[in-house]
């Protein structure tokens, strides 16, 4: 009989394993934590740049959602005359073009919760391509009454 014990206990096992390997796998970790964040952007000419932004709840679950939740997301913020050509999520990078009269600006950033990185590359018909490489901290949470504001 103890191989029967030692069978169930595996048959057990694999059906724990079953069951908590597809959850384990749904709850990836946040490509984006909400806070106060600072993108430091470097430009053409070697001048480094940098800004505070307070990302709200709302802004980082856009982020953190898959490729339909963050375009709808974006869609609502793009500026009139704009459009959105792809965005699309796959794991922790995010890519998106957009395009506003003759111009495009094509994007591709890998996200870690409290890091981000990638490259803006600026596309305006009739001139040399523009990069810009930025890359951003998340601080903390956001000093009360900033959520959401730049």
């Amino acid at each position: 009989m103890p191989f029967l014990r030692t069978r169930n206990r595996s048959l057990i096992f694999a059906a724990a394993v079953a069951l908590v390997l597809p959850a384990a796998l749904l709850a990836a970790p946040e490509r984006l934590h909400a806070g106060q964040w600072e993108f430091t952007t470097s430009h053409v000419d070697g001048e480094p740049d940098s800004v505070k932004v307070c990302v709200s709840a709302e802004e980082a679950a856009s982020i953190n959602g898959g490729t339909k939740t963050a375009r709808a997301y974006a869609e609502k913020q793009v500026k009139a005359g704009c459009r959105i050509n792809e965005y699309t999520v796959n794991g922790n990078l995010v890519t998106s073009s957009v395009s506003c009269g003759k111009s495009t600006v094509r994007t591709r950033f890998t996200y870690g919760g409290d890091t981000s990185e990638g490259d803006r590359v600026i596309q305006r018909e009739g001139q040399p391509e523009i990069v810009i490489h930025v890359k951003a901290r998340r601080l903390g949470p956001c000093p009360p009454g900033e959520a959401g504001k730049p």
